[in-house]
């Protein structure tokens, strides 16, 4: 028995990457379909050890180099020098989800407690609750729109 042990260790071992793999640029090939789903004019963060991390509209892209607005010159990226990716986009979904949940649940409150014969009844509380629903979603979406939201591409 302590020889499978051990041949489950050695298993184990080799397939962990080696010490430098990690920090290996070699993924080239790997990020150039990321780069072409990006689009001119695009907000994009981009990072690597050697440029540390910029953002910027993109200007242009080749399969070496990629230009970012920046004051007072435009910024010039080597292809390979960068290792991760962000767009930026908007929190639209996040903010209809959260008002939508807030809504309702306020709207259902009000149900429960809105009337002094009809407090509480199924109806109306059902009947507030979707009301706050499409208007706390609504709410919420447009809220969510106006919050920028990075996020990450590659790796």
């Amino acid at each position: 028995m302590p020889s499978y042990r051990f041949t489950l260790a050695l298993c184990l071992l080799a397939a962990l990457p080696a010490p430098g793999e990690a920090q290996d640029s070699s993924n080239a090939p790997l990020r150039q379909p990321v780069f072409a789903q990006l689009k001119d004019s695009q907000w994009v963060r981009l990072a690597g050890a050697d440029i540390g991390r910029r953002q910027g509209r993109l200007l242009t892209l080749s399969a070496t180099e990629i230009v970012l607005t920046s004051d007072p010159a435009p910024l010039r990226l080597p292809a390979t020098a960068i290792d991760t990716v962000w767009t930026r986009g908007r929190s639209t979904v996040a903010g209809l989800v959260v008002g939508a949940i807030l809504g309702g649940a306020l709207g259902a409150l009000a149900g429960t407690s809105l009337g002094e014969e009809n407090a509480g009844s199924a109806g109306l509380i059902l009947g507030l609750g979707g009301l706050g629903l499409a208007g706390g979603g609504a709410v919420g979406a447009a809220i969510g729109t106006a919050i920028p939201r990075w996020q990450r591409r590659f790796p």
